[in-house]
């Protein structure tokens, strides 16, 4: 290349990673860099409205594309306002990397060192010590001629074991610093950090010949890994019940044979007799989360084995319950020497056990005749949704009621996909994560759901859906307010609500007028009986709508029966 800006030395080195967008707000700390996207013809510049919103949007497009997201903030505010939304891509585990402009160096706090200044330079703060505990990898790059380190370490680190995101500070001085890229010295990988080899194998199939009542556990890790074929032949080969985490539960359709769906405190009505019986539990690319456990982490029996495969060591050893083989690994890596050593071996017949799950699923299903009613049921709703949907549609869940029951309902027949917040479950992402699924796959029309309460928290976002005409149909369920708050008020305050109920018709917002103000379309729906019709006519049409679904204000979140509750 010989001689060029940082700042363009950096827009090339993204556009050489395979991204095609950056999502960004411009600002006066970031215009070197700003200038350099400009002059780049193979990136495109998605210019959000908040920064919040832009890690947002980059964790879509990283999750659907498997490589990173890419943002680009300004410094003090700028850079502080990107959190929020870097802190879901942290606790998701996705590779999100975001670029923040700073003051030129003589002003910046963090070089003079003493971290009782709180702010020095022009809208300035140290937004590396801030962000440190939430990403991978966060530094300054005071010294421009180590830029090429500092972004192949960066991209590396967000890749590579349990993905996570990574932040870059550039000051103003360094964005135009002119480098000879010939004599720039990279980053030497440590490819043998995160290839463990699995050791156990031996171990977990003497625990399979024993057992009576095997289950899978399945989660997103084994999307990220890379490995959703291999877990398909695995499912295939030992024929035993398989129940997904959140984030993992579009890996199989809902009606093969050994899925038994979403599991957790927000489950399938049947998930839990499952995980109460069964004797031994292999759980691959879970973290077996507080909420995948229960609140009194008892989702599993006392006297079960219990196998874990994970890459993050913390994961494995956090204090929650015992694990009785610890296997720290690949999930691919693990998947494909358990499948060839499991072909040399013959484990005892499981059938019966199997059956018992299918009857439990045949028993209890999620969707009811008497769902179908004014004012409409969400689980309803959600049903025929899914039902309309096709394989180039990527869905995509609000927090809430939206979060819980979209989780439930859908059933990923077509091979469609599910973006979401997992672990956080936040307000305000279903706008922003849609818009990023747009960007990230052109061909998909992208389904969200949202709250009327979520839906304010990125309102500014819908300028940007319409602006860049996504083909986005955003469905907000209006319901009066925050139901699933209200739902926990009810059971734990008496009733008492607080900021959870918009009594009147004065206190919700007008949609209509909400979808006028930011260009969009705008379509009601307030009728059960009409919605397989409605969806037909809105799903037929291209670019962004805003649909208002008026549901149940009472709405109740199905919760799986307890054993002890089974009739």
């Amino acid at each position: 290349m010989g001689k060029t800006r940082v700042a363009d030395y950096i827009a090339d080195f993204i556009s050489g990673q395979g991204v095609k967008d950056v999502f960004m707000m411009s600002g006066g700390g970031s215009i070197f860099l700003d200038d350099g996207l400009a002059c780049n013809k193979d990136l495109n510049a998605v210019c959000v409205r908040n920064e919040a919103a832009a890690p947002m949007m980059a964790k879509a497009v990283a999750m659907l594309t498997k490589n990173i997201g890419v943002v680009y903030v300004t410094s003090g505010p700028g850079g502080a306002n990107a959190v929020s939304g870097l802190s879901d891509a942290w606790v998701d585990s996705v590779p999100v990397m975001v670029i923040s402009g700073q003051v030129p160096r003589a002003y910046t706090s963090y070089n003079v060192k003493d971290r009782r200044i709180r702010n020095f330079g022009i809208q300035e703060m140290n937004i590396i010590d801030l962000v440190k505990s939430i990403t991978k990898y966060a530094e300054v790059v005071n010294d421009p001629e180590t830029i090429r380190y500092h972004l192949e370490k960066a991209v590396h680190l967000a890749r590579s074991g349990r993905p996570g995101p990574v932040w870059l500070d550039i000051p103003l001085d360094v964005q135009a610093a002119v480098i000879d890229t010939s004599s720039l010295e990279g980053y030497e990988k440590d490819e043998g950090a995160y290839c463990n080899t699995p050791v156990q194998i031996e171990e977990i199939i003497a625990l399979l010949k024993k057992a009576k009542a095997p289950l899978l556990i399945g989660g997103q890790g084994i999307k990220i890994a890379g490995a959703v074929e291999e877990f398909k032949e695995l499912v295939e080969l030992l024929d035993v019940p398989v129940i997904f985490s959140r984030m993992g539960q579009d890996i199989l359709p809902f009606s093969h044979k050994n899925n038994f769906g979403h599991g957790g405190m927000k489950g399938q009505r049947f998930t839990r007799m499952i995980t109460r019986e069964s004797d031994l539990v292999i759980s691959i690319g879970s973290r077996l989360s507080v909420p995948f456990l229960g609140e009194n982490l008892d989702a599993f029996s006392k006297d079960a084995k219990i196998v874990m495969v994970d890459i993050d060591e913390a994961e494995l050893n956090k204090p929650t319950i015992k694990i009785d083989i610890q296997c720290q690994a690949d999930a691919k890596m693990f998947i494909r020497e358990l499948i060839r050593r499991l072909k040399a071996e013959k484990l005892p017949d499981t059938g019966g056990w199997l059956k018992e799950c299918r009857e439990l699923k045949e028993k209890y299903p999620l969707i009811l005749p008497e769902m179908k009613k004014d004012p409409i049921d969400l689980y309803y709703f959600c049903s025929r949704l899914d039902a309309a949907s096709g394989g180039s549609n990527i869905f995509v869940s609000d927090a809430g009621s939206s979060y819980y029951v979209m989780g439930q309902a859908l059933r990923f027949e077509k091979g469609q996909r599910e973006i979401t917040s997992g672990a956080f479950a936040s307000m305000g992402l279903a706008i922003p994560l849609a818009i990023g699924c747009s960007f990230a796959d052109k061909d998909a029309q992208v389904l969200a759901v949202t709250g009327d309460g979520s839906f304010e928290l990125n309102i500014q976002e819908l300028k940007t859906m319409s602006y860049y005409k996504c083909n986005v149909k955003l469905f907000v369920i209006n319901n009066g307010g925050y139901v699933s708050i209200r739902n926990t008020q009810d059971r734990v305050c008496e009733g008492r609500y607080i900021g959870s109920d918009q009594g009147s018709c004065d206190d919700v917002l007008n949609f209509k007028k909400v979808a006028d103000a930011f260009d969009l379309p705008y379509s009601l729906m307030d009728k059960s009986g009409s919605i397989d019709e409605d969806l037909k006519k809105i799903m037929s049409k291209s670019g962004p709508i805003l649909i208002e679904v008026v549901c149940d204000n009472k709405q109740k979140i199905i919760e799986p029966i307890k054993p002890k509750e089974a009739a």
